[in-house]
C-alpha cells in the first residue's frame, strides 16, 4: 500500500502544486489504484508517475467543489483511450452523478468501459470486500464534505523475521504486534 500525492494545493493550482488528488496504490494487495479527489489536471499529474489509468478502479470524491472534481471528465474519457476497459466506480456526494453524466453527454464523449456512480449523503460504511473496507465521516466545510477511512483487513501470512532484522528492527515485543 502506497500513497502518492498528485496534488496538494488549495483551491487554485500553483506552479509547484496541483489541486487536490491522491492516489492509493494497492498494486501488491489487489493490483488496483484508487484515487481520492480528482482536481483539474489530475490526468496530467498521472503522466508524471508510473500509474496506468487502466489500473484506476475506484475514485472517491470528498465534496463537490471544483478543485476536487474538475479533473474527472478528462480522466474518465482519456482512460478509454489509454486501455481502460475494466469497470470503474466513482463514489461521491449527491450531485456527482449529474456532474459526470452532464459533462460526458455535453462533450459528446463515450466511455469504453462500464462506469458505476455511487452517491452518498450520510456517514457510515461505504464499501466492504474481502481485502478492504472504506468508511466515511461528515466533515465541516460549508457544503456536504466527507473524509474517508480505508482499513485493510487482516490477511493470512507469516511474519518474516529475517526481513525485519534486515530492516534493522530488533527482536522483541514489537514482533508480536507486527504479526
Amino acid at each position: 500500500m502506497e500513497l502518492q500525492f498528485l496534488g496538494t494545493g488549495a483551491g487554485v493550482p500553483s506552479k509547484m502544486r496541483n489541486v487536490t488528488s491522491i492516489a492509493l496504490k494497492l498494486l501488491d494487495e489487489i493490483n488496483e489504484v484508487w484515487l481520492f479527489d480528482c482536481g483539474e489536471a489530475t490526468q496530467q499529474q498521472i503522466l508524471n508517475t508510473n500509474i496506468r489509468p487502466g489500473k484506476i478502479k475506484k475514485i472517491f470524491i470528498t465534496h463537490m467543489h471544483g478543485d476536487h472534481i474538475f479533473g474527472l471528465p478528462g480522466l474518465l474519457t482519456s482512460r478509454s483511450f489509454q486501455g481502460g476497459e475494466d469497470d470503474l466506480i466513482v463514489y461521491g456526494p449527491k450531485g456527482i452523478k449529474s456532474f459526470i453524466d452532464t459533462t460526458i453527454q455535453e462533450s459528446c464523449s463515450k466511455l469504453g468501459y462500464p462506469l458505476k456512480v455511487v452517491e452518498f449523503e450520510k456517514e457510515g460504511l461505504l464499501f466492504d470486500d474481502k481485502h478492504f473496507k472504506v468508511e466515511l465521516k461528515r466533515l465541516e466545510h460549508g457544503i456536504p464534505s466527507y473524509g474517508f477511512r480505508v482499513t485493510e483487513k487482516d490477511q493470512p501470512g507469516e511474519l518474516q523475521a529475517d526481513r525485519l532484522r534486515e530492516l534493522g528492527i530488533p527482536f522483541g515485543p514489537l514482533y508480536g504486534k507486527l504479526k
